[in-house]
């Protein structure tokens, strides 16, 4: 009797990392991470021309990321940890529906944010889905230049709460120091139904659906508290569930 898994046996396995539907594609890198991987997380280019992968640790790494780590269940140096090791060639869905764990309840066909930075608590692995940003207690900070020019007036802040884009612009006066940006953005911010403000010299931002993306700044505004998971291009939840979980997802599919 043969040990191999049919297609069909692989399509219906449900453990994280396991390609869902047919049609997928899939491509294969090098792990460069010396802690290895788990299957089932977004895995983004890094080394040489971003010939390996590695977990995204940074807003940039999620955009540019490659695919999901695909599960081996035959695999001869398989074990209980679902565990890709560095330097091994890794599975990765590049397009597709795949199963994977989710951190806590989602939404079907909403989008899925991916965690770069752990929580401190239980959400610690990096790669791994959320339905949110998971931005600090105190929300996302912003912090204005301390040496602004005066040839810089005018300052913006573009946010998003998951649903809703609003750009909010402060005009100072021909001398603008940073405390007086800062209240400003933080008042302007803060009027809005979406978001809340607060800060003098900083601008600390929550809103009312748990997300806050940041989608443009301008006049030498910087992110100093980014949220702790960014938002994956292309990719969104195929089920709603309660609570942590295992949960599809599809990524560069329309439906």
């Amino acid at each position: 009797m043969s040990s191999l898994l049919t297609p069909q046996e692989t399509l219906g396995l449900a453990l994280a990392g396991s390609i869902s539907r047919e049609g997928a594609v899939v491509t294969t890198r090098t792990l460069n991470q010396a802690a290895g991987s788990a299957e089932g997380l977004l895995l983004a280019p890094s080394g040489t021309a971003g010939q390996e992968c590695i977990a995204p640790s940074t807003e940039a790494l999620v955009k540019s990321a490659i695919g999901f780590s695909v599960v081996r269940p035959m695999s001869e140096d398989f074990d209980s940890t679902h565990h890709y090791a560095d330097n091994e060639a890794v599975a990765l869905m590049e397009s597709g529906h795949m199963h994977v764990q989710c951190e806590g309840t989602c939404v079907a066909d909403k989008p899925v944010y991916v965690r770069t930075v752990s929580d401190g608590g239980s959400n610690t692995v990096l790669g791994k889905v959320r339905a949110d940003s998971d931005y600090p207690a105190g929300g996302v900070v912003l912090t204005p230049s301390g040496s602004l020019t005066a040839a810089v007036t005018t300052f913006s802040v573009t946010l998003s709460d998951g649903t809703n884009q609003e750009t909010f612009i402060f005009t100072s006066d021909s001398s603008p120091i940073a405390s007086e940006v800062a209240a400003g953005l933080v008042a302007l911010i803060d009027a809005s139904a979406n978001f809340a403000a607060t800060g003098s010299s900083t601008i600390s931002i929550t809103s009312t659906t748990g997300i806050v993306e940041v989608l443009g700044l301008a006049g030498g505004i910087t992110i100093t508290t980014p949220a702790r998971a960014i938002r994956a291009p292309g990719t969104f939840f195929d089920q709603s569930r309660t609570g942590a979980g295992l949960v599809e997802l599809r990524r560069n599919k329309l439906n």
